[in-house]
């Protein structure tokens, strides 16, 4: 449950897919995959997420049963070690819950959630307990859906070909 990236530029009222659009990582891979550079290894990311040929995000209101409905109950078991891992954050620094704001400047508690960061990193590399019987863990996902315009990724029918040739798997 290490954090291999982490980007805490963007104020936590930030939707998801605007803190996404401008994340050097989601630049990184555009230029991979407009590069030519293509790979058959994705992202996950939840319902606030736009699709993209990198990016894997659920299907909205798939059939009960349905291979799409398959893919998201998948989906939604690889995706939740990220939202234990960021819940496992949130316990071992109380500092990083919403209810114990920060009260720096932008800059200055995005360094305290990058330190934040690495120390968990460092918890986990010396096994460090980690108090997980007081983990609560928040699920973003619920309408998510309603801030994102696919239609602005021009690259948006590759990634829906992506996520129906996985789904087709179930």
């Amino acid at each position: 449950m290490q954090i291999r990236y982490i980007d805490a530029s963007q104020p936590g009222a930030t939707h998801d897919a605007l803190a996404w659009k401008v994340s050097s990582v989601r630049n990184y891979l555009l230029q991979q995959y407009t590069g030519g550079r293509h790979t058959n290894s994705w992202l996950l990311g939840d319902a606030g997420y736009p699709l993209e040929p990198w990016v894997m995000t659920p299907y909205r209101s798939p059939i009960t049963g349905s291979s799409e409905s398959k893919y998201n109950i998948q989906h939604s078991k690889a995706h939740n070690i990220n939202e234990r891992t960021i819940g496992l954050l949130k316990n071992r620094f109380r500092c990083c819950l919403k209810t114990r704001q920060l009260h720096y400047s932008a800059e200055k508690a995005a360094q305290i959630i990058n330190v934040c960061a690495a120390l968990h990193n460092i918890c986990i590399h010396f096994k460090v307990a980690d108090n997980a019987e007081n983990l609560h863990i928040e699920d973003h996902t619920e309408n998510a859906f309603s801030d994102v315009d696919e239609s602005e990724n021009s690259h948006i029918l590759e990634a829906r070909n992506a996520r129906d040739r996985i789904a087709g798997l179930f």
